[in-house]
């Protein structure tokens, strides 16, 4: 089947969803009609049950074509705020062959999109937007940031958002459908019909959509030169890994301290620039995901899309490629903090914001000092080395930890766990007394600093207390010990 055959398949499914909610819902009420002319008690017990599956129908009939202007992510930039940037997506929209987006938007997202808000089923569009992740700024060149611009404005050109916006609001209202229908059991009898129907929907309309990625590619490589736009695919998934790790790893290590970063960007960029962290996301960049996210992602794989515009013909990259995207904006710094900011929930006003040297050490300090009072479950720090020297290791090893029978197998089973959580303890109490921080890697985790004679002698001093001598233990301690 033709991919302009499938679209307007897709388009004559979603119509014909309603036309399946009234014949539904119209079987329903005939059926409590011919009820009450039979016996009005009859229809009355029958209203119980058939009251809730309507009331699902009918609230989905009346958000089918009705479209909300929600709160709007990220920030609005205005052609006066940043020209550049504004000049940049006008000019790829004309080489493109479309009108640019109204409204641009950054968001704290590592992605690029487009929306159109419109009516009719995506016959009359009112306003379009553009979306544009910070990430994408602080990690890509000129010209990989034209080549995802210039492939979200294919989408334009080829009028697919015209249809996306009706497309996605049919999602919703077919998954509000499904959802209600598991609200009673007399609900849950009509649940096959409609699933049924959304499977066909979703597998039409995927179809058709990954047929437009794939010319919306060719347009971005088109604009902005096929090695850009290959090479941007690229680093969309660098870009993403390296988020995810920033924001687990870094970003918010100090979250429940209290602590926030002062300049979110600034690490990110940090980050993405390590040598070593750089050679770790190079095979997230010569390895593209090769599978779909999901059955019904309406992007093909990544390597697939790669594949077919690195076998296409060589289209130059257009002068200026090789500068950083951040030269497309004024106070570029700034406004990419900004942006990121408006990624986190609202609790993240309250946090006070920290130097990143900072912000690791409180939130590894903090983190330490949460885990050693677990380890110690009361009890103090004296008490734990009485354990020691009465040679009970499984009293402070983990007590999910399997039991084992016969002194030797208990002691080796137990020395390296006990060697860990002891160790915990004692950093804690070594760093309130300033004798311990953490230091800062882009490189990997937060690197322990201990101050002498700890440095050198906290750790033999660890493995003969565990052996049943806690006197060097004891005594290395005794001036920070309180």
């Amino acid at each position: 089947m033709k991919n302009s055959s499938r679209a307007l398949l897709a388009v004559l499914l979603l119509a014909g969803f309603p036309v399946l909610v009234l014949a539904v819902a119209g079987a329903m009420i005939w059926l409590e009609i011919a009820a009450y002319q039979h016996s009005p008690l009859t229809a009355g017990r029958l209203g119980f049950l058939v009251a809730p599956v309507l009331y699902v129908l009918f609230t989905a009939l009346l958000t089918f074509e009705r479209t909300r202007d929600d709160d709007v992510p990220g920030l609005p930039v205005t052609p006066g705020e940043q020209p550049e940037l504004w000049a940049a997506v006008r000019e790829l929209a004309q080489e493109i062959g479309t009108r640019p987006p109204d409204e641009i938007y950054l968001i704290p997202q590592v992605n690029a999109s487009v929306y159109e808000q419109t009516h009719w089923l995506g016959l009359r569009v009112r306003r379009r937007r553009m979306f544009i992740g910070a990430q994408l700024f602080a990690g890509m060149r000129v010209s990989q940031l034209r080549a995802i611009l210039g492939h979200e404005l294919g989408h334009y050109s080829n009028r697919h958002t015209r249809f996306a916006g009706a497309t996605y609001r049919g999602r919703q209202t077919i998954g509000r459908v499904l959802n209600g229908l598991d609200s009673t059991w007399s609900a849950r009898m009509l649940r096959p019909v409609f699933s049924a129907y959304a499977a066909l929907y979703f597998r039409v309309s995927m179809s058709v959509n990954r047929q437009q990625e794939l010319a919306a590619d060719a347009a971005s490589a088109r604009v902005a030169g096929s090695t850009a736009a290959a090479t941007a695919l690229r680093e969309v998934e660098v870009l993403d890994t390296a988020w995810r790790l920033f924001l687990s790893k870094y970003a918010t290590i100090a979250w429940s301290a209290g602590y926030l970063p002062q300049r979110m960007a600034e690490g990110y960029q940090l980050l993405l620039a390590d040598e070593k962290r750089a050679k770790k996301l190079a095979s997230v960049r010569e390895n593209p995901p090769s599978e779909p996210t999901s059955q019904y992602d309406s992007h093909p794989p990544t390597s697939e899309r790669i594949a077919l515009l690195e076998a296409a013909p060589d289209v130059p990259v257009p002068p200026g490629g090789e500068l950083p995207a951040t030269d497309l904006l004024r106070n570029g710094t700034a406004l990419l903090e900004a942006v990121l900011a408006t990624g986190f929930t609202a609790g993240a006003s309250s946090k006070k914001k920290l130097d990143w040297a900072s912000l690791v050490d409180v939130g590894m300090r903090n983190s330490n000092q949460v885990e050693a009072l677990r380890i110690r479950r009361s009890r103090s720090l004296d008490e734990l080395l009485d354990l020691l020297d009465a040679g009970r290791l499984e009293d402070i090893a983990d007590p999910h930890a399997p039991a084992t029978a016969g002194a030797r197998a208990k002691r080796d089973l137990y020395r390296p766990q006990v060697h860990s959580r002891l160790s915990i303890v004692v950093h804690a109490q070594l760093a309130k007394a300033d004798a311990a921080h953490w230091e800062l890697s882009w490189s990997g985790p937060a690197k322990l600093v201990l101050a002498e004679p700890y440095a050198t002698e906290l750790d033999p001093a660890v493995s003969a207390a565990i052996d049943g001598d806690t006197a060097p233990l004891r005594a290395l301690l005794a001036p920070v010990h309180s």
